[in-house]
């Protein structure tokens, strides 16, 4: 009989940057709020969960500090911290909410280091394992959209040669924009 602790083991393994980790992993995108906006309504409740998930096995999680917004990754370092060894963080970053809660992109140079930072800051962590850019080029969240994507790995690359990021990802990308990216840094994740 297939049960959760061992659909973990059973999910097989993968390369994410450095790390090995298993196929299954956590979105932690449904611990902030309703709408993913605001803190969790059982804060308690969300820590269990993080908890439960680590104790089964899961060895990495996918966040980002738009997320709640910080709310998400603060509950996380709450839950967790002192992260274990094999626990891979791996976060998103080119987006940001407003007061209200929209979705607004978070592209400029910038808006990219400061989300590193602000990810880092809210986890209690020094570096980011893997950093996945996510492209909001389109209206909205319409899925993806041409646009450059070289000014906005610029700045990520020179994070990840300095150490603060381990490894570079992208999301909601064309595949001439992953090409882009994989010609200026190996490119962990899609």
């Amino acid at each position: 009989m297939l049960t959760t602790d061992n659909a973990v083991a059973n999910s097989g393994t993968f390369a994410l940057g450095s790390r090995t980790v298993h196929r299954m992993g956590y979105g932690a995108m449904q611990l902030a709020g309703p709408h993913v906006f605001g803190p969790p309504e059982d804060r308690e409740g969300a820590m269990a969960v993080l908890r439960e998930a680590v104790a089964l096995g899961i060895d990495h999680i996918d966040t980002s500090d738009f997320y709640g917004p910080h709310h998400t990754n603060r509950v996380i370092r709450e839950a967790l911290s002192p992260f274990p060894d094999r626990l891979t963080i791996v976060t998103k970053l080119g987006a940001r909410r407003d007061d209200a809660g929209a979705w607004l992109p978070a592209m400029e140079p910038d808006e990219l280091v400061d989300a590193v930072e602000s990810n880092c800051d809210n986890l209690g962590i020094e570096r980011v394992e893997i950093a996945n850019l996510r492209l909001m080029f389109g209206e909205g969240d319409s899925g993806p959209a041409p646009g450059d994507v070289r000014p906005l790995l610029d700045p990520l690359v020179e994070l990840k040669e300095r150490g603060r990021i381990g490894a570079l990802g992208i999301s909601n990308a064309l595949p001439e924009q992953v090409e882009t990216a994989r010609s200026m840094t190996e490119i962990a994740c899609v």
